[in-house]
């Protein structure tokens, strides 16, 4: 067996660093900041201009339902939330630019859990920037999702 399939070299491979990969790092790192920046305003000046552009983003995507007839969480839930989507991007992005499959991974699950609501949101209530927001990431999780399936199927059949 060749030295570069082996299973050692397998187990030790990082993911291979991509444009398309560098890019979703990139964009990760980009919300990070955003979520960040929105969340220390949250606390600081919950009426600032970064708060109220982020709220009206967030509404027109979809992600403050209309069920709730557009209400908010209190400040502070709103706070750990942007918090925690702070850390998650970090980790993304970080992992990705890093080379961990375990980050692609991690954006697979995210998009699996939100793709759900956001294909009922567009569903209900459609427009371009929703519609394209949908689009975008149904491509990041085919992408994703054929880059860990290829892995898996080299993995395989190196053990072979």
């Amino acid at each position: 067996m060749a030295e570069s399939t082996s299973p050692q070299t397998y187990a030790r491979a990082k993911t291979k660093l991509t444009l398309g990969v560098v890019l979703i790092a990139l964009l990760s790192l980009v919300l990070a900041v955003i979520t960040l920046a929105t969340g220390i305003e949250l606390l600081v000046d919950p009426h600032g201009w970064i708060l109220r552009t982020s709220m009206n983003w967030l509404d027109r995507l979809g992600f403050i339902p209309h069920a709730a007839g557009g209400a908010l969480p209190g400040t502070s839930i709103l706070f750990w939330a942007m918090m925690t989507y702070t850390v998650i991007f970090l980790l993304e992005g970080g992992g990705m630019l890093l080379r961990r499959a375990w980050a692609e991974y991690l954006v697979l699950l995210e998009l699996a859990l939100i793709l759900p609501p956001e294909i009922v949101e567009n569903w209900q209530h459609t427009d371009w920037l929703r519609l394209l927001t949908l689009v975008f990431n149904l491509f990041i999780f085919v992408y994703l999702g054929y880059r860990r399936w290829q892995s898996f199927w080299l993995r395989r059949r190196a053990l072979s």
